[in-house]
């Protein structure tokens, strides 16, 4: 009766669904972009996006319209230096994290007064869910779906092998485009939720718990979702019911998650990327 109390509640019920979409379309961005060793890239793109949302509170916009825009630049460019193999695409992500914060940090001593959405921000806050934002939220996941449905099979055969994208005249570059703006748009659409520091969290676990126990892609995909989903609702009631903050929460119960998908891969299991099971299955 607790629980169904709970879900009563308006912004409960705000940050439930927009913790459902969004583990839905990290969930998808996770399964390509972990096997691509682009997880860092996740954290270099939201602690980057702190520059767009400071600079949005000091001339008084939209905080997160600014951190999209950001994104959006670094997203293209990060897809475009990918081309470059003389160029570490680590040390590139390094470079955005530590410019974006250090921009952010510096704008934010020339915001007056106290500004408690910062760490709403920072750290992810419940309450700071609107119903505007799952629209948005709602809009992102119904494109990001059919992108994924029409860039498939495109998708999987880069991320195994990507000379053999090109000598079977598949479009790669469209496909990687779409996987670096699209994890760029979809990170910051969750940093209401889970905070700049931990939205990488969301990305990234889900998929490396469920690569150590699915059989086949098609499984892993399918572990990826219900570990994305179950995560972060069961994060959202233990924030809500022991007053923490959402992002630590959820991050936490991931962490949790995987501890336990890796003891268990000791046993039964192998990353589905190095397994012998056809990649398209």
């Amino acid at each position: 009766m607790y629980l169904i109390e709970i879900i009563e509640i308006p912004f409960m019920q705000r940050a439930l669904i927009g913790s459902i979409l969004l583990a839905v379309i990290l969930g998808f961005f996770g399964v390509f972009m972990v096997p691509r060793k682009l997880s860092f890239m996740a954290d270099g793109i939201a602690h980057a996006s702190l520059f767009g949302i400071a600079v949005g509170l000091l001339v008084g916009g939209m905080p997160l319209l600014w951190a999209i825009g950001l994104s959006l630049i670094l997203g293209t460019l990060l897809a475009k230096i990918s081309d470059n193999e003389s160029i570490p695409m680590d040390a590139v992500i390094g470079i955005c994290l530590v410019g974006g914060m250090s921009g952010a940090l510096i704008t934010m001593t020339f915001i007056p007064g106290y500004k408690p959405e910062l760490f709403s921000y920072l750290f992810g806050s419940i309450l700071s869910i609107e119903w505007n934002d799952i629209y948005i939220l709602s809009a992102l996941t119904a494109v990001t779906l059919i992108l994924f449905k029409v860039q498939w099979r495109t998708l999987v055969i880069t991320t195994i092998h990507n000379d053999l994208s090109k000598v079977l005249g598949l479009k790669a570059n469209a496909a990687k485009y779409f996987l670096f703006i699209g994890t760029s748009i979809a990170l910051i659409g969750g940093v209401k939720l889970l905070g700049v520091i931990l939205i990488s969290a969301l990305l990234v676990i889900p998929y490396s718990s469920a690569s150590l126990i699915g059989k086949s892609l098609r499984s892993c995909v399918i572990l990826t979702q219900i570990i994305a989903v179950a995560g972060t609702i069961t994060g959202i009631f233990i924030s809500y019911i022991f007053d923490f903050p959402t992002g630590p929460a959820i991050g936490l119960l991931l962490v949790a998650i995987y501890l336990l998908a890796f003891t268990y891969s000791k046993i039964r299991s192998q990353p589905i990327w190095k397994s012998n099971h056809t990649p398209l299955d």
